[in-house]
């Protein structure tokens, strides 16, 4: 009997110890595989995959204690790692890394590289990077090119006008569009003898697009191609030009903006609200009204903000003031 009762005894602890040794075991398999600690850890494993695969799970995390760890991948052999961590730094906008994404911009030797840390100082947004990013217009590889007028088109430093200019002589279309884009994202007045001269393109997103900046900037030497490019074959030229005399005060858009609200396009829809609420008048709010009733609901509320508008604009008429009866008391 004491033999039994001994040997239970030992079952017991025994099986206590086993249950505490996988509890043990259960929580450090659990803090090994915490998501950063784990992803960290693999940045300096051998296979390439998976150091690209743990750069891009700290990308996810966003923790900002990976910047640090992160900025030693830019030196990993692989290019694709390399890729995964620049992407990973511009998404978690680490400024402090602006000079290595600098020197990767203007000296690695492979132009996916390149192309990354231009679209990282893009999302990084430091000024110290203008010189550079101007340097990669000139860049062999067109992506980099178009990254990096992007960035600069984001940054909207004033020293990049005359740069943007003069590329917008570029005989690449994409190029030369995205040149003028840029430019509208800094709206500086010395742009506009260039953008003018972008209002003879063939493309029609391209005169729409100069309308648009001219517009913006109130340049009233344009006004008579505003009225010109009234009569463009192409809606959407018609309305950037009805909308950019709206900016300049005059209403002569009125009719573009109207023929817009009859469009299948509810886009073109839109912004014919929009430019009817800039514009009012007697013959605005009918059209206004009816697109009240559209079966785009964005149309609804670009009609609903665009009769608010012209309601705020409208003189407030004083009620004349009912007098007051005043009642004898009886002597």
């Amino acid at each position: 009997m004491k033999r039994i009762l001994i040997l239970a005894m030992c079952m017991t602890i025994s099986t206590f110890v086993k249950a505490e040794t996988a509890s043990n075991a259960n929580a450090a398999k659990e803090a090994v595989s915490d998501p950063y600690t784990e992803s960290i850890a693999q940045l300096k494993n051998k296979n390439a995959s998976i150091r690209r695969q743990a750069t891009e799970k700290l990308s996810m995390l966003r923790d900002p204690r990976a910047i640090e760890p992160l900025r030693g991948v830019l030196k990993d052999s692989d290019q694709f790692v390399k890729i995964a961590a620049i992407e990973a730094l511009g998404l978690m906008r680490a400024g402090n890394v602006t000079d290595d994404l600098i020197n990767i911009l203007s000296n690695d030797p492979q132009d996916a590289v390149r192309q990354s840390a231009a679209v990282a100082l893009n999302y990084i947004g430091d000024p110290k990077s203008v010189p550079a990013l101007h340097m990669a217009l000139k860049d062999k590889f067109k992506g980099v090119q178009y990254a990096a007028v992007n960035a600069i088109g984001t940054l909207r430093d004033p020293s990049s006008v005359a740069v943007l200019m003069e590329n917008l002589k570029s005989q690449d279309p994409g190029m030369k569009r995205s040149c003028l884009f840029a430019l509208g994202r800094i709206e500086d007045p010395k742009s506009l003898p260039a953008v003018r001269e972008v209002m003879n393109e063939n493309d029609p997103n391209m005169r729409a697009e100069a309308i648009r900046i001219c517009g913006n900037l109130r340049d009233k030497e344009s006004e008579s191609l505003f009225n010109k490019f009234l009569k463009d074959e192409n809606i959407k030229v018609r309305l950037s030009a009805a909308g950019a005399l709206t900016m300049i005060n005059s209403k002569a858009g009125l009719n573009a903006a109207l023929d817009a609200m009859n469009a299948q396009d509810p886009s073109i829809r839109i912004a014919g609200a929009a430019i009817l609420g800039d514009i009012g008048g007697a013959k605005a709010k009918p059209a206004l009204d009816k697109a009240m009733k559209d079966t785009d609901p964005n149309v609804k509320q670009a009609a609903e903000a665009a009769l608010m508008k012209i309601k705020i604009r409208e003189p407030k008429v004083e009620q004349p003031v009912k007098p007051v009866n005043k009642i004898k008391k009886k002597q």
